[in-house]
């Protein structure tokens, strides 16, 4: 940790989620080599050469392994397929019962072919340091309980409602399966890991509590236990006033932002010595131009009283500009050297 945190006594670093994807044209050239996304993020070779693809480019200070949350589902025995223009789409999880019989160390090993693609990336990162990453386990049963993605998220809800005791086993045993996941990341050379827990909004108090924060809260406990110095990054997405319950309780050495948190966030973050990650608008990201400027820069100002890793408030989108990228980057590296 303290190696990590020297990277802020004097810049503000900066990578940007799903920097490896989409709107670069390199990683287009390849998605064509395999139909399923899936095959692609399991051939360790093109997984690799796709993570280091915004790097060689744009040469961000964070490598983040090309994987994808949905993994997990897969790796527990269900049908995990991507159609284009649709997204995920998920053998669908009704029960405890159907995976009570689950063996967590050979649906881990189901997910050999990531563990390979960390050890290329460990050999090939140089002096970056490389981030590895899971779902956050309730976001991770929301696929699996709605089949993909969904807008209402009525499936979900009506689990918890009628079947709470249920749905805390699945719970349970997603939470159990991210620790043992991240823990072999860990051993296999990653040098930070990200918890993504992009459905935090959905749930009210008292469901924050018990889904969001206490599963969250094992897997800090159970990874700091076994790798003290290893950073933790925390996404809990659309968090607004519960973040700071999530703070105290949970711990986490990075707080990834989205674009909209409480203004007390910062003089919470800068007591407990939390480093702060964010929060541009992917679309103003899109957008470009003065706007885009004085966004980054309001940001780069905002943040300067915290330890920052600039980012995004979401995912990069596919129909970003390049060059709006490349002129993010300019920004934030000439307001590091001015300050």
């Amino acid at each position: 940790m303290d190696n990590f945190k020297k990277i802020f006594e004097t810049t503000t670093p900066i990578w940007f989620m799903r920097q490896a994807g989409r709107y670069l044209p390199e990683y287009r050239k390849i998605r064509v080599k395999e139909k399923n996304f899936l095959d692609l993020c399991f051939n360790p070779e093109l997984a690799a050469e796709i993570s280091l693809q915004p790097i060689s480019r744009f040469n961000f200070d964070f490598i983040i392994l090309f994987s994808d949350i949905l993994v997990v589902p897969y790796g527990l025995g269900k049908k995990v397929d991507f159609k284009e223009n649709i997204g995920p789409i998920l053998e669908k999880t009704n029960n405890f019962d159907e995976l009570k019989d689950v063996d967590l160390s050979a649906s881990i090993e189901k997910l050999e072919p990531v563990m390979r693609t960390i050890k290329i990336l460990k050999n090939e990162k140089k002096n970056k340091q490389l981030i590895g990453f899971c779902g956050g386990p309730f976001t991770v049963l929301t696929y699996m309980f709605e089949g993909g993605t969904s807008k209402k998220h009525d499936l979900i809800k009506k689990k918890i409602k009628a079947e709470r005791k249920d749905f805390k086993l699945l719970l349970n045993l997603i939470t159990e399966f991210s620790i043992a996941y991240l823990k072999k990341q860990i051993l296999n050379g990653v040098d930070i890991v990200k918890i993504f827990e992009s459905w935090a909004g959905l749930l009210n108090k008292e469901d924050y509590n018990e889904f969001i924060i206490e599963p969250n809260r094992k897997i800090q406990k159970e990874i700091k236990k076994k790798f003290p110095e290893i950073p933790m990054i925390f996404f809990p997405r659309e968090s607004k006033e519960k973040i700071f319950e999530f703070l105290e309780k949970v711990k986490p050495d990075v707080l990834s932002l989205d674009k909209e948190v409480p203004n007390k966030i910062f003089e919470v973050a800068k007591k407990k010595k939390i480093i702060l990650q964010g929060n541009l608008d992917p679309l103003i990201l899109i957008e470009g131009g003065r706007k885009l400027e004085d966004e980054v820069k309001k940001i780069m100002l905002h943040f300067s009283d915290n330890d920052h890793i600039f980012n995004l408030s979401h995912g990069i989108l596919p129909k970003t500009p390049i060059d709006n990228v490349k002129k993010t980057l300019e920004i934030v590296k000439n307001f590091n050297e001015t300050r």
